[in-house]
């Protein structure tokens, strides 16, 4: 494996668990004001995960000299707002957008490890992305368990979100 492309991994992964710590912050904070502690409790296990997730990508990025994405700000701001509209909808958009961020992470995660696999280098590195990769699907099961109802609105909105990951994801490879 070359490794500028094990640079856009790590670069990649580090900008989405920054993002996804951000929309669990922007939801968490619109459930504390809403009052909703059994839904924060929910997300407040999961962003426990995503945090971890985050410390270990600050430590690549900084070990390895990698620079993070240009857009780390912006995801970072994005990710809040999508948290924080997504909790004013209520527990099932909710579930829904962590469903939706998590299934794309799931094969996002999925493909890197096969890529890794191949090279057979970086065995340290892969047995934290295939950790991280099972906290990822432990997530989505968890927001699929946890949801309500399943309706066009929903569906069409989860469809939006995984649309706005892929785009995330390509962008912050490169960038």
């Amino acid at each position: 494996m070359e490794n500028k492309r094990l640079e856009e991994i790590i670069r990649v992964d580090h900008a989405g668990e920054h993002g996804a710590t951000s929309i669990y912050k922007g939801t968490i904070d619109v459930l504390n004001i809403l009052g909703d502690e059994k839904t924060k409790k929910i997300i407040s296990e999961i962003a426990e995960g995503e945090t971890a997730h985050v410390k270990e990508f600050d430590n690549l990025i900084r070990k390895r000299s990698i620079r993070p994405t240009a857009f780390l700000p912006f995801w970072k701001l994005t990710g809040y707002s999508l948290g924080a509209i997504t909790a004013l909808a209520g527990k099932d958009a909710i579930m829904a957008c962590t469903e939706a961020v998590e299934e794309v992470i799931d094969k996002h995660y999925s493909d890197q490890i096969k890529e890794i696999e191949k090279s057979k280098i970086e065995k340290e590195f892969l047995f934290t992305l295939k950790k991280f990769h099972s906290d990822e699907v432990e997530h989505k099961t968890k927001a699929k368990d946890e949801s309500g109802k399943n309706s066009v609105l929903l569906n069409s909105f989860k469809e939006i979100v995984k649309i706005g990951c892929k785009g995330a994801i390509k962008i912050s490879e490169k960038i």
